[in-house]
């Protein structure tokens, strides 16, 4: 056994060097690159990234991620083991703004959420509540055009109300998101932005998803298949077995195969000592040698 201890110690450091070459690269694959336009004429601006999202409210995300595509977000993840992507929330962003301070920056904005599986999880069939300077309104948002968002009441028209003078939107479907950027150049208020970011915060403004709902979703329950945790286990275990594949047969050569191999390289040695101290014609004999072969215990000896 003590053989193969050499075997498994490199079997080990195999696994924590992958182990901290995977982690190496989570780490560079953390930042994503971000930009944002302003567009004071629509909803405030355009951005543009992939952003990972560790949470949805106080909901943790398998491998989650914000993609912004100019007015629209969509929220991702991949159960565990898995490898598409399952898009679970999208939508319109109503209105964004930024605030930058010396090369540092942070994009705001509102996303309103239409379609994906989890849906049905926060819509509630509940009004939605827009909050201007000097008004507010209450219906349902049915559309957003030239700056303006349209709300339609259970009763009545249509109106149109101002985005730039929208202060606050409460509704199971609108969620605040904010990223922190750090820009590459310091630009003044108001100008375009890029830089990185590690993440993207969103909170509801009201009712939170179903937090057990969400958790008998088959996304998070992952479909009934293994947990990474679980897999990374098998996965040593496998490779031990395959370092044992190649170590245990070299263990029993260089066991009991090499001890009997001594064995028989003495006991033919013995004899041949045996033949040759016989006495010669001088009378002088040759002193049979009492060194061993290498690795060889007296013991061996037949």
């Amino acid at each position: 056994m003590r053989r193969l201890q050499p075997y498994f110690r490199l079997g080990l450091a195999i696994t924590v060097a992958i182990a901290m070459v995977s982690s190496t690269f989570d780490m560079k694959a953390d930042a994503a690159a971000v930009s944002f336009t302003p567009q004071p004429q629509l909803n405030g601006g355009t951005i543009l990234g992939r952003v990972p999202l560790a949470k949805l409210g106080n909901l943790n995300l398998p491998r989650g991620r914000a993609y912004f595509k100019s007015n629209l977000v969509e929220i991702t993840a991949i159960p565990e083991w898995q490898f598409d992507r399952e898009q679970v929330l999208s939508g319109p962003i109503l209105k964004c703004w930024s605030t930058i301070d010396g090369k540092n920056a942070s994009i705001n904005g509102i996303a309103y959420f239409q379609d994906g599986e989890w849906l049905k999880y926060i819509d509630e069939n509940t009004p939605d509540k827009v909050i201007t300077k000097n008004d507010a309104f209450t219906g349902q948002i049915t559309a957003m055009k030239n700056g303006f968002l349209e709300i339609t009441p259970d009763y009545g028209t249509a109106k149109q109300v101002a985005i730039a003078d929208v202060e606050q939107i409460i509704s199971p479907r609108a969620y605040l998101f904010s990223l922190p950027v750090a820009a590459f150049l310091s630009v003044p208020q108001g100008a375009p932005i890029s830089g990185e970011t590690t993440t993207v915060t969103l909170k509801p403004t009201t009712t939170m998803i179903t937090l057990a709902a969400v958790k008998r979703d088959p996304l998070m329950r992952g479909d009934g298949d293994v947990s990474t945790t679980k897999l990374t286990a098998l996965w040593a275990g496998i490779s031990a077995i395959e370092l044992l594949q190649t170590a245990l047969p070299m263990g029993i050569l260089y066991g009991p195969v090499n001890k009997e191999m001594v064995r028989q390289y003495h006991a033919r040695m013995n004899t041949v000592l045996q033949y040759s101290n016989q006495p010669t014609l001088t009378g002088a004999t040759f002193q049979n040698s009492p060194s061993l072969a290498p690795s060889a215990t007296p013991s061996l000896l037949p």
